[in-house]
């Protein structure tokens, strides 16, 4: 198999791995257990990890808050809100591209009594500064949720314009960063988000950890817990740590910092070959999304006149979606390609290739010739070499 849906989630780094294995075999202390050596090593390990997360997005170690996902961060960060602030308004603002997590937080948000603000996208899946202002003035909205990067598309959001018009308005920014971790630079100081959610799983490292950053730390931005306990994480979340996950996700923080810049541009050197390889095969195949300044891994192309599901059938042996594996399940359009304007018959003629650091030149070659025999065939056209 040719592995190419790096969007839903990355292999595991054996680098990583490595650094996660002590922590999986003699290292077994609970990091809450403060009267022994066991419980002072995974501590300490954790804290480490902390400090890397935090150093990924130019951020203080104690304003991040290790989770079990991004889903959760954002569940933390958003249903956590509303509760704690009697001063925030009924309102907030997200975009119609969102990820599902987004979308199912501000569905049961919704059905509370909060009121709910989509905004659009254009037909290259871009999100205009000045549609955010004019929600922000035209209602009392206190909650701005934008997206960093779309998962399907891989189109970039002007977060950081973005979170200023949302401090000028006196409303809390947040973003689901989790397929930017690692592929972006992200500064927490400088871009101006007051909480963003990430995930561990979409930059090499294991799945089941995630993390909440918090502006100015557990407090500052007073959150109801999801999972009450032991008081843990600034007591955002009971329960025993998993530290070998956040391990990994400290060392993959790591390893992404030193790494970003090569390896994006290496990334982008492949999705370019990848795109107009195909293109110049076939001039009917669009890039969705080639308008905008987009994720150096993602593409995600649009093949008419057939089905994508048949076209990934008959290509048996290279891994790509369709969508979101959030909403692999659906037998509905994306919504993504939906909102940037997409006839139903070509959304359902696009898939998502997505590419990670284990992905290779000679895959590349190998999977523009599968797809250029396997698309010709479903057209009819025969061989298209």
């Amino acid at each position: 198999m040719i592995y190419f849906d790096q969007n839903a989630t990355t292999p595991l780094d054996p680098r990583v791995l490595a650094k996660m294995l002590p922590y999986l075999k003699g290292k077994w202390g609970n990091p809450s257990s403060r009267d022994h050596a066991f419980g002072w090593d995974a501590q300490e390990a954790v804290e480490a990890a902390r400090m890397e997360a935090a150093a990924l997005i130019n951020a203080l170690p104690n304003e991040i808050v290790f989770t079990s996902c991004a889903t959760e961060s954002i569940h933390l960060g958003l249903h956590g809100l509303f509760p704690v602030h009697a001063s925030i308004s009924t309102g907030f603002v997200t975009s119609s591209v969102e990820h599902e997590a987004i979308r199912a937080s501000c569905k049961a948000l919704r059905e509370r009594g909060r009121t709910l603000k989509t905004l659009p996208v254009d037909s290259q899946g871009r999100l205009d500064p000045a549609t955010v202002e004019r929600a922000l003035i035209s209602q009392s909205t206190k909650v701005l949720s934008l997206m960093a990067a779309n998962n399907e598309t891989g189109v970039l959001f002007p977060i950081r314009a973005c979170a200023a018009i949302a401090h000028a308005h006196g409303a809390i920014f947040f973003t689901d960063a989790a397929q930017a971790l690692g592929k972006i630079p992200l500064d927490a100081a400088a871009d101006g988000f007051d909480l963003a959610a990430f995930s561990a799983h979409k930059l090499g490292g294991p799945k089941g950890v995630g993390a909440l950053y918090i502006k100015g730390g557990p407090g500052a931005i007073p959150l109801e817990p999801l999972f009450p306990g032991g008081g843990q994480e600034g007591g955002l979340r009971g329960g025993t740590l998993n530290v070998p996950g956040i391990v990994g996700f400290g060392e993959a923080c790591r390893l992404a910092g030193l790494e970003m810049t090569q390896e994006t541009s290496r990334l982008r050197s492949l999705r370019d070959h990848l795109e107009q390889s195909l293109l110049s095969r076939f001039t009917q195949i669009r890039i969705n999304g080639s308008g905008s300044e987009r994720l150096a891994n993602t593409s995600n192309l649009c093949f008419p006149g057939i089905d994508a599901r048949a076209l990934i059938r008959d290509m048996h042996d290279v891994a790509v979606s369709t969508r979101s594996a959030c909403s692999s399940g659906s037998s509905e359009p994306s919504h993504v390609l939906k909102a940037m304007g997409l006839s139903d018959e070509d959304a359902f003629a696009s898939i998502r290739f997505s590419l990670g650091k284990s992905n290779t030149k000679e895959e590349i070659d190998l999977v523009i010739e599968k797809v250029s025999m396997s698309y010709a065939k479903l057209l009819g056209m025969g061989n298209p070499i």
